[in-house]
């Protein structure tokens, strides 16, 4: 966001105002450029800042669906894993600290007495599933749950080993850069990879949890643990780190209280069970509207008892609270959406905004981010209760039912029907709660090579530096060389104000002058594309040019690579920071920057990019 005035300490030299000028006219007190011919412009001054050294460590959370139905997904996301990890370990420095845990949507169904999967009190309670002998549940230790109740589909000879590789008493992965020497921090065997260690653990959460998922709740409680519950959670958060949630699930959420006094005793078999209707339709009408009213013909004591009802499914939305400070447990006795988001966003407090990224596959009809779906994929664009006749067991096919928004008969599930997954309303609300950080990909892919790699990308975006989104000016567009004019001042992060030179705001300033090579010339930032010409041309091009007593220095380049550059920024701009050799700057290290911009909303400002004036 551009500033009228500066919040730098250091950059004082320019005055906050917007002005029409001629380039002789550019002569500052503390100007880094002699004055340089060229044509009249509109411009402004913008204050900005750009990570130069972002925190390299990102808590990833998946939230993996153990129902009856996802162990095709289960297969396809262990499968496709490497793909994520394959674009963090292409940042510069290499893969970043990374804590990555799996939570099941197991968390029973209200006080346990619907019996079955759900039966099991809070199921697996937030866990995140490790090697943990001394509490078995959500365990792939020897004497843990995996052992104790094994997926027939993945039975425990197909585990790298008991315990997925990691050491005892691990309840997520660490690999993280030993801060004191070369080489790496990881709780697994170091024979094993990364990848190989966690698609162990995401298909062993198997599929024999709640099929009333817990998605949302899960992963609340695993971020935020209760004690004497799933404390063992605790440090899988770490302060400074960045969290990226994944939700991986075939079906919308059905958090709720399991208190009947809070769910309306939607959960109660005895006495509030719907003979007509599946668990699935008592969640997605108790849980939807359509057209902004309620799914019609449906009276939560005895169930279903309307005609078939399709309606857009675009219409369709998630039911919240009118007063979600005086909730009405009858017209919405599961949690509101609104309330998991505030949870969520509690444990990054002011920084949730730009430390939390939330990407779903959930059941979501195909769009653009979404690839190799199979030949004999149906899918419907409408919202639908109906009986659905291909249901097994058989007894289930005369009960009203929430019907898919897509199915693929060519896959089957553990339970013997054929693949199918449902609109996932609650979920999605969740997720575009987080704006751009928030991304939805379609479970009815065949594969998610796509998705991992797009979540990969959205992970690695917030952990590269130097991405400049203003339209910089040109101070000499008769050259080829893009000659901004900035001002720059490195912000490092430190603890106790005024003591060496920390500031009240925890920084402490250095002005930074531009990159020059020996004969005063700034680099050519066309050349400076590791996309086109490669990092090793980019670094041997700064090692030639520019040297030690001149460092560390700023400088333009443009990178246009898909995951590891700025293909979302004006021209590909990034600014980064040359240091000496051998030297790194802290993590949280900022770049302070007043830099001359186009206002782009005039008609006489360059429309296209850097140096083309009319």
């Amino acid at each position: 966001m551009a500033h009228r005035s500066s919040r730098f300490s250091l950059l004082c030299c320019w005055r906050p105002l917007r002005w029409v000028f001629a380039l002789p006219l550019l002569l500052w007190a503390c100007s880094s450029k002699a004055p340089k011919p060229g044509p009249k412009f509109i411009g402004e001054e913008t204050d900005f800042q750009v990570l130069i050294s972002p925190e390299r460590a990102v808590d990833i959370l998946f939230m993996v669906d153990n129902s009856p139905s996802m162990d095709p997904k289960q297969r396809a996301l262990a499968a496709n894993f490497p793909k994520m990890i394959s674009v963090l370990q292409s940042l510069p420095g290499g893969l970043p600290d990374v804590h990555i845990g799996v939570v099941s949507s197991n968390m029973g169904a209200g006080n346990g007495a619907m019996g079955g999967n759900c039966g099991n009190g809070l199921g697996d309670m937030g866990l995140l599933w490790g090697n943990d002998s001394v509490n078995t549940i959500a365990s792939v230790a020897a004497n843990g749950s995996y052992f104790a109740n094994p997926d027939p589909s993945n039975p425990p000879p197909a585990l790298i080993a008991p315990g997925c590789g990691l050491y005892d008493g691990q309840r997520w992965i660490e690999d993280i850069q030993n801060p004191n020497q070369a080489g790496r921090i990881q709780n697994y065997d170091p024979t094993l990879q990364l990848a190989d260690v966690f698609s162990c653990l995401a298909k062993a959460v198997g599929v024999g949890g709640c099929g009333e998922e817990h998605q949302l709740q899960a992963t609340r409680v695993a971020l935020i643990p209760q004690a004497g519950i799933n404390d063992a959670n605790n440090g899988f958060l770490r302060p400074n780190a960045y969290l990226a949630i994944v939700l991986v699930t075939d079906e919308d959420d059905c958090s709720a209280s399991n208190y009947n006094a809070d769910n309306d005793n939607m959960f109660d078999m005895v006495n509030k069970r719907n003979a007509g209707d599946t668990t699935s339709l008592r969640c997605a009408a108790r849980g939807h509207l359509c057209g902004g009213s309620p799914i019609p013909s449906y009276d939560p004591a005895v169930g279903y008892m309307g005609l078939p009802f399709t309606y857009p499914f675009s219409d369709c939305s998630a039911k919240t609270q009118a007063d979600p400070n005086n909730p009405d447990h009858v017209y919405l006795p599961l949690y509101d959406v609104r309330e998991m988001v505030e949870s969520v966003n509690w444990v990054k407090q002011v920084e949730a905004a730009q430390k939390i990224l939330v990407s779903g596959i959930i059941g979501w009809p195909p769009g653009a981010n979404d690839t190799a779906l199979p030949a004999s994929l149906q899918t419907y664009s409408d919202y639908r209760i109906d009986k659905d006749t291909t249901s097994l067991p058989a007894s289930q096919k005369a009960l009203w039912d929430y019907m898919p928004i897509c199915m693929d008969p060519t896959q089957q599930s553990a339970d013997g029907n054929i693949y199918k997954a449902y609109g996932g309303l609650r979920l999605k609300q969740f997720i575009d709660a987080f704006g751009a950080n928030g991304k939805v990909f379609s479970i009815c892919s065949a594969d998610f090579t796509n998705a991992m790699t797009q979540i990969g990308n959205s992970i690695a975006q917030v952990l590269k530096p130097g991405c400049v989104n203003y339209a910089l000016i040109d101070t000499d567009p008769t050259t080829p060389v893009t000659e901004p004019e900035c001002q720059a001042v490195e912000r490092v992060p430190c603890t106790e104000v005024y003591k060496d030179g920390c500031l009240e705001s925890l920084f402490t300033e250095t002005r930074l002058n531009e990159c020059k090579d020996s004969n005063g010339n700034i680099l050519d930032p066309s050349g400076l594309d590791p996309s086109v010409v490669g990092q090793a041309q980019v670094d041997a091009t700064l090692t030639a040019s520019i040297s030690e007593p001149s460092r560390p220095c700023w400088y333009l380049s443009y990178d246009s690579s898909p995951a590891t550059g700025c293909p979302n920024a004006f021209k590909n701009q990034r600014i980064s920071v040359l240091r000496p050799m051998g030297t790194v700057a802290p993590p949280g290290t900022m770049l302070a920057l007043q830099c001359l911009t186009c206002a782009l909303t005039d008609a006489i400002c360059p429309p296209l990019g850097v140096g083309e004036y009319p």
